[in-house]
């Protein structure tokens, strides 16, 4: 078990071809044809795949974000270029320059990990490339897979052939004609590295922007029910018994599920119940059988609804079941936690009492932007604003 790893500068790599000439990556952009989408999904107004040749319109409109300049337009040739993306730097670059390219190595297994998708033709030949060069080297009869949009995302590579004819993927090879060669050059080398046994040379790393990153969704502000009703409760509950093959409905009062994802868990089970009378999960949100919707959120002041559907597999057996629901809510504030303040959790929940508390949350933040003071005196009001809830159903019979 090996591996080797490496970041390229794949806006300015240069790839020595084998008849003794040189060619060079570019700084990326997009063209055209990455507008027109593909076949199974189209783009939006006048765009066609294959375009090779720009329109006085979208240039201009292209220009307001950058206009490309002449060296940038020769390297991409025949891409007219749309988007000028590689020359877009405000509020930060929007498209890696700095890209990681890895191999692992399992036995005679080889992964190669590419910060993109190939082309069925450009994954052959990338492929064919890292094969002979292991052959060459004494690895006998060696597996080669890639691991497409590992660590890193730089839209399409297409081969030199396919970015003549511009289509949607020759348009997103951000890269220019020559990306396919750059990429089979370092695998070569990252290759040759990890036969040899040699620690393979990497170009920096790029800056964490992870915490600079800019969304247009709104943020979760803060989770409700209504007066007097509790996060999980059941708002309609399932009926006393179905028949095999029939749905099974049941709504509760929830929150927003970005709060938390539930990676490697669970929004819902489906629960049976045992002869020793214990109940025991036999499906989860990942099965076929179950769905889970989420209604509501910022038109409903913050009251939301998990709907989660049973469609009840024709082999079930007989028996009690029952679903539950779990969630994470958020408040506007952390709950019990502080000496200086403590709102109920009837209060938090509540849409009107919540709103009364944003509202002295907010006068709060201000002062505690402004007020040395004001910070040493109410530090401690600052927290977690995530709890964890669950709820279930009543049991119903399947007969």
């Amino acid at each position: 078990v090996d591996f080797r790893h490496s970041f390229i500068d794949m806006s300015n790599t240069t790839v020595n071809r084998e008849n003794g000439t040189t060619v060079t990556t570019c700084l990326p952009a997009l063209g055209y044809s990455f507008a027109a989408g593909t076949t199974d999904g189209a783009g939006d107004f006048n765009f066609q795949q294959g375009t090779n040749s720009s329109n006085p319109f979208w240039n201009m409109v292209s220009a307001f974000l950058s206009k490309p300049s002449s060296q940038q337009i020769e390297c991409h040739f025949p891409k007219p270029i749309l988007l000028n993306v590689g020359e877009v730097k405000f509020p930060y670059d929007w498209e890696p320059a700095l890209v990681p390219i890895s191999i692992f190595k399992v036995g005679h297994l080889f992964i190669l990990s590419v910060p993109g998708e190939f082309t069925t033709m450009a994954g052959r030949r990338l492929r064919r490339a890292v094969r002979d060069t292991l052959i060459a080297n004494g690895i006998a009869e060696p597996i080669i897979t890639i691991a497409g949009l590992a660590n890193s995302y730089t839209h399409y590579i297409a081969t030199y052939e396919e970015y003549q004819g511009q289509r949607y993927e020759a348009a997103s090879t951000i890269f220019g004609p020559h990306t396919l060669e750059a990429y089979i050059q370092e695998f070569k080398r990252l290759t040759h590295d990890i036969i040899s046994g040699q620690p393979s040379t990497s170009g920096i790393a790029p800056r964490d922007l992870s915490k600079k990153q800019i969304s247009l969704q709104p943020p979760v502000i803060v989770d409700t029910v209504g007066p007097f009703r509790n996060f999980g409760s059941v708002a309609i509950d399932a009926k006393k018994s179905y028949a095999k093959g029939d749905s099974v409905f049941v709504s509760f009062r929830s929150a927003n599920p970005r709060n938390n994802q539930k990676i490697e868990d669970t929004f819902l089970t489906v629960d049976a119940r045992d002869e020793s009378g214990e109940w025991k999960t036999i499906y989860v949100d990942g099965d076929w059988c179950t769905k889970f919707y989420w209604k509501g959120g910022i038109g409903h002041f913050g009251e939301s609804f998990a709907e989660i559907t049973w469609d009840i597999p024709k082999e079930t057996t007989e028996g009690l079941y029952r679903i539950c629901h779990y969630g994470t809510r958020k408040t506007l504030i952390e709950e019990g936690a502080s000496a200086y303040f403590k709102a109920p959790d009837w209060l938090l929940s509540n849409t009107m009492g919540s709103i009364a508390i944003h509202i002295t949350w907010e006068a709060y933040k201000l002062g505690f932007r402004f007020s040395e003071k004001f910070q040493s005196f109410t530090g401690s009001m600052v927290g977690a604003r995530y709890k964890d809830f669950s709820g279930c159903s009543r049991s119903f019979l399947v007969k």
